[in-house]
């Protein structure tokens, strides 16, 4: 072998050895880019918005602590192509998944619909409160489609326990509150049909026998376990206002109800307003100042406390009650009795 030969041996052999290096280095560095900046093993909510350009989803997820380099993000995303195949919508990112992983689960609609969030729903919430949350969590397009959802007669027959529910009111008081866990872009159908579920399994199949035998329709209850549910704080005081609402029922007084007239006079923002003495001479169908009937339905989607509380009311002779102010009642069962506790807590003579 010639000296010449010899030397194009190393030279190629350098040459090799450097590239090969440079290789190595290329797939460290990149997978020291690609992997996450954190692996906490805890999950981050990241919302990415509609027409949101890719270098702005790049800080974002740098300033959340999910990517390494904004750089490498945009990098990968432009020279896949995949800048316009970004979806808008809330996703679950865990802090462990890496660039790639990322980029596909925001821009494959598989990956996308497979998503879940939670979304809680309180105790006394009034549908438009639910459908709120459900926008601001991306899990329905539109609050109209939901709304107009709740008024279908269909769920009448797929659900024995809404039997009784008049035509064209709402599934108010029977969308169960809890915490959920939804699909991304959901359909309405889905969602309702979920919260109706979870009604019928929670409240146990015997509450329709126990509603005949109090001479009630199931309708009835839900609408005073809605009021009930408006009006208590004190967990104990639940079956003591039922008791004062069944009484006056009884004697064929109205509940003069203050949540019913603010279900009525509800907007935007301010669902659950304050009254006035104006407010309660307003005629309307849920004015029970004015109707000495229960309103057409429930006011909101009460827990199941209120419910049993509807169901089992204490045995007591009440007629009245007022707040204190330290979230309990003083009950009464005379005017006189009352207009003394009004007089005490309310003009705080």
């Amino acid at each position: 072998m010639t000296s010449r030969t010899r030397q194009l041996i190393v030279i190629g052999s350098v040459i090799v050895l450097a590239l090969a290096i440079v290789f190595v280095t290329q797939i460290i560095i990149v997978r020291a880019l690609d992997n996450p900046d954190t692996t906490t093993g805890e999950s981050v909510y990241f919302t990415v918005d509609q027409g949101e350009s890719v270098d702005s989803i790049a800080d974002r997820l740098k300033t959340d602590g999910l990517i390494r380099s904004p750089a490498y993000f945009r990098f990968r995303v432009r020279i896949a192509g995949l800048g316009s195949d970004i979806i808008a919508g809330r996703y679950r990112i865990d802090s462990t998944m890496s660039t790639t992983q990322i980029i596909h689960l925001i821009t494959s609609r598989e990956a996308a619909l497979a998503q879940e969030v939670q979304v809680r729903f309180v105790e006394g919430w009034r549908t438009e409160q639910y459908v709120e949350a459900l926008t601001n969590a991306h899990v329905i397009a539109s609050a109209d489609d939901f709304m107009t959802a709740t008024r279908e007669q269909k769920w009448n027959d797929k659900f024995a326990f809404l039997h009784t529910r008049p035509s064209g009111v709402a599934l108010e008081g029977y969308l169960f509150p809890d915490t959920y866990n939804f699909r991304l872009d959901s359909s309405p159908e889905d969602v309702l049909t979920t919260l109706l579920n979870t009604f019928q399994e929670r409240v146990h199949p015997e509450t329709i026998t126990e509603t005949d035998q109090m001479g009630l329709t199931l309708h009835q209850v839900i609408t005073i376990a809605s009021i009930i549910e408006r009006e208590a704080v004190l967990p104990e005081e639940r079956p003591i206002i039922a008791s004062v609402y069944y009484n006056r029922i009884e004697q064929g007084m109205p509940l003069q109800a203050d949540p019913t007239v603010q279900f009525e006079l509800g907007r935007p923002g301010n669902w659950w307003p304050e009254l006035t003495p104006d407010d309660i001479q307003q005629n309307g169908r849920y004015n029970t100042y004015l109707n000495p009937d229960l309103p057409p339905g429930p006011i909101c989607n009460p827990g199941l406390a209120s419910i049993e509380a509807a169901l089992r009311p204490a045995q007591t002779n009440y007629l009245y009650f007022v707040a204190r102010g330290d979230g309990s009642h003083a009950f009464a069962v005379t005017a006189e009795e009352h207009q003394q506790n009004v007089d005490k807590y309310v003009k705080g003579h």
